[in-house]
């Protein structure tokens, strides 16, 4: 359910999502196993700390009334004030933890987003798998956008570089798993592979920082992977904070 599949090989995953109340799976969802003892359901373990309400209830303190409960409807009346008078801090209060496996090239630019902290494979003590990334459509340049691309070019032209990528990415790897075995150092070893090679990382980011990097990964000018990416992340977060993303759906447009 927090775990999508993006491009070829790669994938996004939720790990964990937490705001500043304690919350516990309730009692309803609890059962008894046959010698007595609970259990929970599968479809009810991934239980995260975090709700839509939890910029508000943060942002009370202000007032000296953390926590003091209101609607639904008033709490994200609050949420919405936060977010359109560029109220950060409550909403950096939702800490989100992810799990992430993409092509190296589409790395880069995610790492330009220095709001996250990210503990990434290690080429150096692993054995990288034999994974990279062959575009579905390539694209060609631009005339509008100079780092940008589109969907102009010939099916002849598009079969030639994917073949050519596959059959060099397949060299390359080859490569890479022989110096292994002769004993090359692992860090040098690596220096075959290439860009579109899958790396994978898990990182952890504010809310305010990650719809603000959902802004500029889901822009029609972001790199088209990278989007991909951006959409995945939305979707898982749109199931758990439903209330807040719509608000992000609404100034977004």
């Amino acid at each position: 359910m927090y775990k999508t599949k993006v491009l070829d090989f790669g994938f996004v995953e939720l790990l964990n999502i937490s705001g500043p109340v304690r919350r516990t799976t309730s009692e309803e969802d609890i059962y008894t196993d046959l010698d007595g003892s609970p259990i929970v359901r599968v479809e009810d373990l991934a239980q995260f700390d975090a709700s839509d309400i939890d910029p508000a209830i943060t942002a009370r303190i202000s007032f000296n009334n953390f926590g003091e409960n209101r609607t639904y409807e008033q709490d994200m009346k609050l949420v919405s004030y936060l977010i359109d008078n560029k109220h950060s801090s409550p909403l950096e209060f939702i800490e989100t933890w992810w799990e992430i496996k993409l092509p190296i090239f589409v790395a880069r630019q995610f790492h330009r987003h220095r709001t996250q902290s990210i503990n990434e494979q290690s080429g150096r003590y692993s054995t990288l798998a034999k994974e990279w990334y062959i575009p579905e459509i390539v694209g060609g340049k631009s005339k509008s956008n100079k780092q940008g691309q589109e969907d102009n070019l010939d099916l002849l032209t598009q079969k030639y570089f994917k073949e050519q990528l596959e059959s060099i990415c397949a060299q390359s790897y080859s490569f890479y798993k022989e110096a292994l075995i002769d004993g090359v150092a692992p860090e040098h070893a690596r220096l075959f592979l290439h860009l579109n090679h899958y790396t994978h990382y898990v990182f952890k980011m504010n809310l305010h920082n990650l719809m603000h990097f959902l802004t500029l990964r889901l822009d029609k000018h972001a790199q088209i992977e990278a989007r991909e990416y951006a959409k995945a992340i939305k979707e898982i977060l749109d199931k758990v904070l439903p209330g807040i993303m719509k608000l992000f759906d609404e100034k977004l447009k």
